[in-house]
């Protein structure tokens, strides 16, 4: 990750609890929540997973992008890199 994640992504982050570590993430996959592809879901090594609402598909992309390269849906096509 570069750093360069924008401050209007980061403000959805101010409710979360807890810590995960980028190498921790297994798989990242598009969900819908309310009817639109706005959320992604990520699995973690310890089995768990974590459930991300955004406000617009836009803002689901950039997050994409700002998160390690593992298990993305198709949709992204990011491919794995085990």
């Amino acid at each position: 990750m570069d750093g360069d994640l924008p401050l209007g992504v980061l403000k959805y982050c101010e409710n979360l609890h807890g810590k995960w570590y980028f190498s921790e993430i297994r798989a990242i996959f598009s969900r819908r929540y309310l009817l639109q592809n706005t959320a992604i879901e990520m699995f973690l090594a310890s089995r768990t997973s974590i459930f991300f609402a955004f406000p617009d598909q836009t803002t689901v992309k950039k997050v994409i992008k700002a998160l390690p390269r593992v298990g993305v849906g198709i949709k992204y096509g990011i491919p794995q890199t085990r």
